[in-house]
């Protein structure tokens, strides 16, 4: 995208071509990205009557994406690894970190969260102890991950529903994590 004192020799539609590109390398905005296409190719043409159904529309992509970050936020609160973290939580010796969780990510086992290019992983999912994932949350997750994205997954994991959040549900009541698991799935 050229530098800010150079926006204001292009033309309209170089703009607006600008501004997309610029959308199209943050994930962040792969929510609202479509909405705002559309918006920047009417700006050139709106009238006032329009203006102001527009100006509704962009406030509902905000507070979508206000919501969307709020909700990803409440993910990122929670302890997480790193791809390092992974491999020494389930005791990998020998073989690359990022190979380790990124083979468990991949088999379904674990929630894995691209976070700034990198991924992060819900501390929870791992029996540090024992030196592996928890074989609960690898049967939820590998259910769960056929029904929604990570971050999705990850939410999931913990929104407390009727005092518990499923994540709490590991180790103290298998039973009714399946049962939210299946609920959610179906």
């Amino acid at each position: 995208m050229p530098p800010r004192d150079q926006l204001a020799d292009l033309s309209d539609s170089e703009f607006v071509r600008a501004i997309l590109t610029e959308l199209d390398r943050r994930p962040g905005f792969e929510a609202v990205r479509d909405q705002l296409a559309t918006l920047l190719s009417m700006g050139p043409t709106l009238t006032a009557v329009t203006e102001a159904g527009v100006g509704q529309l962009v406030e509902q992509a905000l507070a979508a994406a206000r919501s969307e970050i709020a909700q990803q936020n409440v993910v990122l609160g929670q302890p997480l690894f790193t791809a390092v973290e992974v491999a020494e939580a389930v005791g990998a010796r020998g073989s690359s970190n990022r190979v380790v969780a990124s083979r468990l990510r991949s088999r379904g086992e674990i929630v894995g969260l691209e976070v700034q290019g990198r991924f992060l992983f819900p501390a929870f999912q791992f029996d540090v102890e024992r030196a592996r994932v928890h074989p609960m949350v690898a049967e939820v997750n590998r259910q769960l991950t056929d029904h929604g994205d990570s971050w999705m997954v990850a939410r999931w994991w913990v929104t407390v529903v009727d005092g518990h959040a499923p994540a709490g549900l590991i180790d103290t009541d298998p039973e009714a994590l399946r049962a939210r698991a299946a609920a959610f799935a179906g």
